[in-house]
């Protein structure tokens, strides 16, 4: 090339750099750097995800809990606790397991032989593996335990003496004579386990929420017991079992492999990035945004399945973006179908969390339709005339990798149920299974006040109120509230629509990307069956707002080097302060009222 030939070329370049992307094949020519690693990516994947760890297993939960428990076979099965003194009791705790319906009445007594009504408690299965807080008041040396109704696991019972926060000691318990024999524990063991008993119930010693029907179930299907919600697909639940097998039936076990996941969210975000954008500063940039980002942290601090499910989702689709990037010529052909056996893989790993996830299988067979159209396009061009014959290869390969692979996945899932279900029940039974989900999630109708309609989800009109602390100092507040930062979700609803505008019409296939994505995750909802929905049903389209302001960000650069920065480094500074500013409740911080009501609480629909 002469002189004035490449003087013309690099002119060329520099105009096409402002006013857009100039694509070359399979790579945007202004993304010089590629998407290999360097020591500088290793670095910062791990300072961020090191990060993400602290944020995620910090005070994430105690790490004891009652274990052993009494289960009356019988109404009329009882005991006796003796404090040896009378004592004056202002407190009862209790801690109940899987099964929690049935009732129990408890009767004070000062000599053991006169007795009265204390207190008649009903077992309900929205209290398993939490503290059930009773403050009444009355002196005592003796307390009785009836079973009026049987269907319940009693753990941990604990008495209290007003400001006392170490629980009154028992001297003795006796079972009744007439105690049926088919009982498991006795009310020993409902007194075994004190010292892991806490004065004021809370989050980090109880389940909240959805937990008490993820995390139990996951516990069932280690137990080998009837599971309790089966209403999602296992696999979500079975990963959820290997932090409880880690570390007991604890709040630390049951949401360990949540933290663990969201963990590990960020350095596959920060992979997937650096193979959108193909440079490190912006795979960065997207990796810290997601460390920000309020729903992220709190959905990896608590015993749910959809920072598992979201997890998949952005594997399957940045598989198979570089299956659309990757040309079909000099080897390309081979490799391009591992790209469409991994995304295929975790799209069975999505269905198989939340049926849900089975919505971006639309846009993943967008996608590969867009990418036909560009093969066929290079194919032109190269004069390759076996475009035919490769796509008969990859439409009979797709059959196998989007049909028979995900299947296979889901069906696998279903091993730890069928095992732990006492009905005489087999994969024959499936079909079976995913009907009665079909028709659960059909029939919901019953209100809820924390429920949400799809056109209010991208302005975060009505986040879900998780916790809400009890037993509180006047003046103070604990919440914990799935609820995002508010820059990524305003912020990158409106990049995401200009990214649409700018890049749409120039072909990006970023944004194209991001934009098929995004609608084939949101579009369902607006028509699904489902009446009762839910603000965390718009989580997997969170990471797609986050790339979207990457996208705009990295246009503001190329058009003003200074001009550009100075918006990235304002961008991430209102990011960092929201992210403190609403700290408390991504991780049920107590603070004050005046804090949560003020700074905090911004539309009244706010409500925690």
């Amino acid at each position: 090339m002469d002189n004035k030939a490449k003087a013309r070329t690099d002119m060329d370049l520099n105009k096409a750099a402002r006013s857009g992307p100039v694509q070359w094949g399979s790579v945007s020519v202004r993304n010089r750097e590629g998407r290999r690693w360097t020591r500088l990516d290793i670095v910062l994947v791990l300072l961020l995800t090191l990060i993400s760890a602290i944020l995620s297993l910090t005070d994430l939960g105690n790490r004891t809990a009652p274990q052993t428990f009494w289960k009356p076979d019988k109404a009329g099965d009882h005991f006796t606790v003796d404090f040896g003194e009378l004592r004056t009791v202002n407190r009862l705790n209790l801690y109940e397991g899987p099964g929690a319906k049935g009732k129990t009445n408890i009767e004070s007594s000062q000599d053991g032989q006169n007795w009265e009504p204390y207190l008649k408690v009903e077992h309900k299965t929205n209290r398993v593996f939490t503290w059930k807080l009773e403050d009444k008041t009355v002196k005592a040396r003796y307390m009785r335990f009836t079973t009026e109704q049987t269907g319940y696991r009693l753990y941990e019972a604990v008495f209290y003496t007003k400001g006392i926060t170490v629980p009154i000691t028992v001297m003795d318990v006796q079972s009744g004579a007439d105690n049926s024999l088919n009982s498991e524990g006795t009310g020993l063991e409902v007194f075994d386990e004190q010292e892991w008993a806490p004065y004021r119930p809370d989050y980090r010693n109880g389940m909240y929420f959805d937990e008490i029907y993820h995390g139990r179930t996951a516990y069932e299907f280690i137990e080998l017991m009837e599971p309790y919600e089966n209403t999602h697909p296992p696999l979500g639940k079975v990963i959820l079992a290997i932090g409880i097998k880690m570390f007991d039936m604890t709040p630390y076990g049951w949401r360990f492999m949540a933290a663990v996941v969201g963990t590990l969210m960020v350095p596959i975000f920060y992979a997937a990035a650096k193979g959108m954008f193909q440079r490190t500063r912006y795979a960065f940039l997207a990796a810290l945004l997601l460390v920000l980002e309020g729903f992220h942290l709190v959905h990896s601090r608590s015993a749910n399945v959809d920072i598992i499910g979201v997890t998949f989702t952005i594997l399957m689709f940045y598989f198979m973006y570089r299956y659309g990037e990757t040309a079909w010529r000099n080897g390309g052909f081979k490799r391009s179908l591992g790209y469409l056996a991994l995304s295929g893989f975790f799209f069975g790993c999505a269905a198989a969390v939340k049926w849900n996830y089975l919505y971006g299988g639309a846009g993943l067979a967008i996608l590969l339709i867009f990418a036909f159209i560009r093969r066929l396009r290079e194919g032109r061009m190269d004069g390759d005339f076996d475009f035919v014959r490769r796509i008969i290869l990859t439409l009979a390969a797709c059959v196998i990798l989007f049909v028979a692979v995900p299947v296979g996945v889901y069906t696998a899932s279903y091993e730890p149920y069928i095992k732990a279900t006492k009905a005489d029940d087999s994969y024959k039974d499936l079909w079976q299974y995913q009907q009665n989900m079909y028709h659960y999630h059909k029939g919901v109708k019953e209100k809820h006040p924390y429920a949400s309609k799809w056109y209010t989800w991208p302005l975060m009109m009505r986040p879900v109120w998780y916790y809400g602390g009890k037993d509180l100092e006047k003046g103070d507040a604990q919440s914990i509230a799935a609820i995002g930062n508010p820059l990524v979700w305003w912020g990158g609803l409106l990049a995401m629509l200009a990214s649409w505008w700018l890049g749409l019409r120039r072909r990006d296939r970023i944004v194209l990307t991001l934009a098929v994505g995004y609608l084939s995750f949101y579009i369902p909802w607006m028509v699904a069956p489902r009446s009762i929905t839910f603000l965390y049903h718009y989580f997997p389209m969170v990471p797609l707002l986050i790339l979207s302001i990457v996208w705009m960000l990295r246009w503001f650069e190329e058009r003003s080097y200074y001009g550009g920065r100075q918006i990235t480094y304002a961008t991430i500074g209102v990011a960092a302060a929201l992210f403190v500013l609403f700290y408390p409740i991504y991780t049920g911080m107590t603070i004050s009222r005046i804090w949560m009501n003020v700074f905090i609480r911004w539309m009244p629909s706010w409500g925690f």
